[in-house]
């Protein structure tokens, strides 16, 4: 028991001590735990640092070769690129320049480092002074920086060019400034620039000039005239206008051909211009027609010096073609008096002036006075009346008879237009026709005409007699795009075959020596396609007529009355006339002589071969029912002698 007890107690020690040493190694193992966790946790932290640290370095190693590739490419750009690119100092020294620069100018870059462009880039009439290209330097204020430059510069080989360039500031350090150019070589563009500017311009003068005088359009001459007559000071509102019209121009252009005739109107336009002076507003209206208004001018004495030294200036005679030509003209002269009014009634009042120094036997000048006016006045009030009875169908007509010689019956007969005022006032065609051809409405009168002519010659022929019906048909009709369907419609509504109808067109349509091309003749062709008779009316007063015969298909000629009425008494009009009856002959062309009065006349005619007359001495133009009375009678018709017309003159006086 005491050994038990004795080995319990120092087994109670040897525990006692052994627990001590437990906590002990416990303990340190604990540390050691805590110290290995911490090794752990700390070493942990370094990998992970040494791993942030590595692809911290790997992208600086990327950022640092895409630095270096981007650095490449500039470079690679700056070097290569089309347009130049300069780098300087303030002082404006090269530092650097691409290779497209260096071509530009034509150096190499080793011989322009350092240098300043200002040294080399200019002619040398543009070159600054040496002293001021050793004082340049730039501005870092200065608009320069703000806007592009072109320049004329120079190369190395002394070729000039167009150089056009930008500059700007940069700052490759802090503090430290520096100039970038880019420039190009922008010759072609100038150049093309200059064309257009070039085009411009003369499309410009184009639009307000006549392109074979010079002289202002219509269009112009109306602004410049218009701004003389619309000035806030009566006093600056004074316009003189000279109204001018080419006397036988069309002769002179068929006689000497279109090239002639633009010498002419060249010559007037420099007579204008030179009996105008710089004052002067010149134009040609068109054709033959010119104006030249005179600001300032207060009275028609004024004017009229002025219209005198321009009518002896055009009346000069000039050289054309080894042919020497002299045009006459007749002049229109109207004043504004420093009132307001359009340009356009300010011309309407000289162009008036100018019909009145046209009548024959008048003074080649007129005026657009107070007595003028009146007339105009009473004109345009006619005008105005003649327009409501076309447009209401009041012209009426009458119908001469043309007799054939050789039978002593009524062949045909000619519709002439005949209008009669509201007042009974009996108004000549050559009166009121001018009005329609005013006003663009000669086609209403010929287009009537027509209706008349068809309407009558329908009636004659149901009543068992074939007479033809003959109409005037002017420029104007027949430059119409739907005359041969009007006529065609109205020969279809009178039931009358084409050869039933004859169109007289004046010989004075045509312009020109050449007709093939012209649009008058292209539609008497298509007429005698169609088979409707054409005669040349007025034929042998001029115009190269004998050329128009050569040219044109026609069916006959009209002799005009001036040629017939001397036949018997003057010996150049029987050789005239039997010189056109004899070729007209040859041709195989019909003629009919007009302007009939004396039986002796009517012989003359017939015993050369023209067996077709019309004239008083035959009948008087006449109403439809009077000449259906006369065909149906058929009495013969007895043309008076000379004596005895003679005779009934001075009976009638």
């Amino acid at each position: 028991m005491q050994w038990i007890e004795s080995f319990l107690g120092d087994f109670s020690l040897a525990e006692a001590v052994s627990n001590g040493w437990l906590s002990i190694f416990v303990a340190v193992e604990s540390a050691l735990v805590a110290l290995l966790l911490v090794t752990f946790a700390l070493l942990h932290a370094k990998i992970r640092a040494a791993r942030k640290a590595q692809g911290a370095l790997e992208r600086i190693e990327r950022a640092l070769d895409d630095v270096s590739a981007h650095e490449a490419v500039f470079r690679a750009v700056a070097q290569h690129a089309n347009d130049g690119l300069l780098y300087q100092d303030m002082e404006a020294r090269i530092i650097w320049a691409n290779s497209a620069y260096c071509r530009t100018m034509g150096y190499e870059l080793e011989e322009i480092i350092g240098r300043k462009p200002q040294e080399f880039c200019f002619a040398p009439e543009d070159k600054p002074s040496d002293k001021e290209i050793e004082n340049f330097r730039f501005n870092p204020d200065d608009d320069t920086f703000k806007t592009f430059h072109r320049h004329p510069n120079v190369r190395k080989n002394g070729e000039r060019f167009w150089h056009e360039f930008s500059q700007a500031l940069v700052e490759p350090r802090p503090g430290e400034q520096r100039v970038v150019l880019v420039s190009r070589d922008v010759t072609q563009q100038v150049q093309r620039e200059s064309e257009l500017e070039d085009a411009k311009t003369y499309l410009t003068h184009a639009a307000d000039h006549d392109a074979l005088t010079g002289l202002l359009n219509r269009s112009a001459f109306l602004r410049r005239a218009e701004a003389v007559l619309s000035h806030e000071d009566a006093a600056n509102r004074h316009l003189g206008l000279i109204c001018i019209d080419l006397d036988h121009f069309k002769a002179i252009n068929d006689s000497n051909g279109h090239a002639a005739g633009d010498q002419i109107l060249v010559h007037v336009a420099e007579a204008m211009k030179a009996a105008g002076g710089p004052d002067a507003i010149c134009c040609r209206m068109g054709g033959d027609e010119f104006l030249m208004a005179m600001p300032g001018v207060r009275d028609f004495d004024a004017l009229q010096m002025l219209a005198d030294t321009l009518l002896e200036r055009i009346r000069t005679p000039i050289d054309v073609f080894e042919t020497t030509l002299t045009c006459g003209a007749s002049i229109g002269l109207a004043l504004s008096e420093g009132a307001q009014i359009r340009a356009e009634d300010l011309i309407r009042s000289a162009d008036f002036a100018l019909y009145e120094a046209k009548v024959p036997g008048a003074p080649s000048i007129a005026r657009y006075d107070a007595d003028l006016h009146e007339r105009q006045e009473s004109e345009n009030a006619m005008m105005e009346e003649f327009v409501d009875a076309l447009d209401n169908d009041e012209i009426g007509f009458e119908h001469q008879p043309i007799l054939d010689g050789r039978t002593g019956k009524i062949r045909s007969f000619e519709t002439l237009a005949r209008w009669t005022r509201a007042n009974g006032e009996r108004v000549p065609p050559d009166r009121f026709l001018p009005f329609a051809a005013r006003i663009n409405r000669m086609t209403d009168v010929d287009f009537a005409a027509v209706r008349a002519t068809a309407s009558l010659v329908a009636e004659l022929e149901a009543r068992g007699h074939r007479i033809l019906g003959a109409f005037n048909t002017s420029s104007e009709a027949l430059a119409h795009p739907d005359f041969l369907s009007r006529l065609e419609e109205e020969a279809k509504a009178a039931n009358l075959s084409p050869d039933h109808m004859i169109a007289e067109v004046l010989e004075t349509t045509f312009f020109g020596a050449d007709t093939t091309d012209n649009v008058a003749a292209a539609r008497i062709n298509q007429l005698r396609e169609r088979g409707y008779s054409v005669y040349l009316d007025d034929f042998g007063v001029g115009y190269a007529g004998l050329a128009h015969l050569g040219q044109l298909n026609v069916s006959g000629v009209k002799l005009d009355r001036s040629l017939i009425a001397n036949v018997t008494t003057e010996r150049s009009a029987r050789i005239i006339t039997t010189s056109i009856l004899r070729l007209c002959h040859t041709l195989g062309v019909g003629t009919l002589a007009e302007g009939i009065e004396t039986r002796e006349q009517a012989d003359f005619l017939l015993k050369h071969g023209c067996y077709r007359l019309q004239g008083f001495g035959i009948a008087r133009p006449m109403g439809r029912d009077a000449l259906i009375e006369m065909v149906e009678r058929g009495a013969e018709i007895v043309i008076p002698s000379e004596r005895d017309r003679a005779a009934d003159l001075r009976a009638a006086s």
